[in-house]
């Protein structure tokens, strides 16, 4: 189960939707491999953020009221927060459909319960 409010009070702006997310558990340090003239390579690490994770969730045959909300929050915030079993983190909310199908990515911002 997630939740999704806006980051102000606003009655609207808040929905619950019973999925669970697709990819809890991915991390990926920065960073960048650059050859060299003499054959070998250059490496760059830049180290861990949270920012580089983008969660997914997908709901099967969703109802218009949530998809009209999520429509809502898309328009009216830059960010929303997302609060599930990961935690609680403010994030980049985007949506589409296909067919039945509605598939939800949450790219993080940071983490609000630490």
């Amino acid at each position: 189960m997630i939740s999704l409010s806006a980051t102000s009070y606003d009655p609207n702006g808040a929905v619950i939707i019973d999925v669970m997310i697709t990819n809890p558990y991915q991390a990926e340090r920065r960073g960048s491999v650059t050859a060299t003239l003499d054959g070998g390579s250059a490496f760059y690490d830049t180290g861990y953020s949270i920012t580089d994770k983008t969660l997914s969730a997908q709901v099967t045959n969703p109802e218009l009221t949530l998809l009209q909300t999520l429509e809502y929050l898309v328009a009216y915030y830059g960010q929303v927060i997302l609060s599930c079993k990961l935690g609680c983190f403010l994030t980049v909310l985007s949506f589409s459909t296909s067919r039945n199908v509605l598939s939800i990515n949450l790219r993080l911002v940071s983490r609000l319960d630490q």
